[in-house]
């Protein structure tokens, strides 16, 4: 939908900002011209960047990231500029689900970037999660991820201006799409005669039809999703998201549908384990993302114009 939007270019995920974030230190002082150029190959030189949905070559890529201003943003987000040209506009955006647990990566790269939160319903997540495979389908893992995304996001609202946070529910979307839409323009600053095109978005998607992933890119808006889990997920798995997520699920309006059903042990011991997991790792995240910042001292904010406003969503 953003994507179609005559004004903002939004790629299909890609897998570079926050990999390059973290190993920022590894690039070197970017004021040498040779360091954005090994920033390019790097990027360049990993499937996992998937360059080719920014429709780049590698060597264009070079000359452009070589020519960017010296800073870790400008130089990767003059990849996704590159990407807006192509489409003759003037805004580009990212999108992925992790972001929003790596706010503090794309605000220090783009301090004036816009961020679109999507909430969905998480026993949909969950019951998502599984049919895609992610974690092998366990449980635990995705409402541990739901979860750590809603605090992630929570925790960053009080630094952002309110011009710089626009938080959705999915089904608000599905439920009132033009009305959705028309708000997310006039937050981004957009055109609102581009609402139109948005809503076509399935006549111009160029997402393979046959990827398992997102059926419902190549067909107009639906709410028959919304509430699919309960034929996905049994009843005590439903009560073990309600119970652990029962605060949050509250705020954001989502009703209980298995009161009275009792929780398995087993999957309250499996969401624990992987909550220690979790804390573990980030505790080693937060102790590394500490010593970088203690030795990379150079100046890491885009320097790209105004018109190159970013749109992490």
């Amino acid at each position: 939908m953003l994507n179609c939007h005559p004004e903002l270019a939004m790629p299909h995920e890609t897998r570079f900002l926050i990999k390059a974030w973290r190993r920022r230190r590894a690039f070197g002082d970017l004021s040498d011209p040779e360091n954005r150029r090994r920033v390019a190959r790097w990027i360049a030189g990993r499937p996992k960047s998937r360059l080719s949905r920014l429709g780049v070559g590698e060597e264009e890529l070079v000359a452009r990231l070589e020519a960017a201003p010296p800073t870790l943003g400008s130089v990767l987000g003059t990849c996704f500029v590159l990407y807006a040209e192509r489409q003759g506009k003037a805004r580009w955006g990212d999108k992925r689900p992790s972001h929003a647990q790596h706010l503090d990566a794309l605000f220090a790269m783009f301090p004036d970037a816009q961020f679109v939160n999507v909430v969905r319903d998480p026993r949909a997540v969950v019951a998502s999660i599984r049919k895609i495979g992610w974690y092998h389908g366990d449980l635990g893992s995705g409402v541990a991820l739901w979860e750590r995304s809603i605090q992630a996001v929570d925790s960053w609202r009080p630094r952002l201006a309110p011009d710089q946070l626009f938080e959705l529910q999915y089904e608000e979307l599905v439920a009132d799409p033009r009305g959705t839409l028309e708000r997310i323009a006039a937050f981004l600053g957009l055109s609102p005669d581009g609402v139109d095109a948005m809503l076509l978005f399935h006549e111009k998607s160029d997402v393979p039809k046959d990827r398992t992933f997102h059926p419902r890119v190549s067909t107009p808006v639906t709410g028959e999703a919304v509430r699919a889990w309960e034929e996905t997920l049994a009843p005590e798995e439903v009560a073990f998201v309600e119970h652990v997520l029962a605060a949050e699920m509250r705020r954001y309006g989502y009703r209980p549908a298995a009161e009275g059903v009792r929780v398995p042990d087993e999957l309250l011991r499996g969401f624990r384990r992987v909550q220690r997991r979790r804390a573990l790792r980030g505790l080693r995240h937060r102790l590394s993302e500490a010593r970088l910042r203690a030795t990379y001292r150079r100046p890491v904010a885009s320097r790209l114009g105004a018109s190159d406003r970013a749109t992490p969503a």
